[in-house]
């Protein structure tokens, strides 16, 4: 996963996107990393990819699964890119995919738009096996 900055202006949902992934960065990483192992263990069916080196976890999965940590941000879809749930990027993010695709070498890769920030790579496919969310 790779991170590069983004100036865009934003502004409140009236109504929030469905959350379908979570994003924590630096010091959250490590309560993500916790609440989603347990989850898995418990049988959560979810998929992440991280960006080790910049300090970035990223979890999809069933609303209901997501895990949970302070400080991180739900996300939800929004044609076809990830953003804040309770967030609307301008230009809206249709307008935006498409540039944005340069970023990444996958067809189908993953767009996560944060405010300043945008997280690109591929986007996970299979479950996620516990032994990936040991501490690197």
């Amino acid at each position: 996963m790779s991170a590069a900055p983004l100036s865009l202006r934003w502004r409140r949902r009236d109504v929030p996107l469905p959350a379908a992934a979570v994003v924590a960065a630096d010091a959250v990483v490590p309560g993500l990393r916790a609440d989603t192992l347990l989850r898995v263990t418990a049988g959560a069916h979810l998929r992440a990819c991280a960006g080790r080196e910049q300090g970035w976890l990223i979890v999809l999965g069933d609303r209901a699964d997501l895990p949970w940590a302070d400080g991180a941000v739900y996300l939800g879809w929004d044609g076809g890119v990830l953003v804040p749930t309770l967030s609307q990027p301008w230009p809206c993010a249709d307008l935006l995919r498409e540039p944005l695709r340069h970023l990444t070498d996958e067809p189908a890769g993953l767009i996560a738009l944060l405010p300043g920030l945008v997280l690109t790579g591929p986007l996970p496919q299979e479950p996620l096996d516990p032994r990936w969310l040991a501490p690197a």
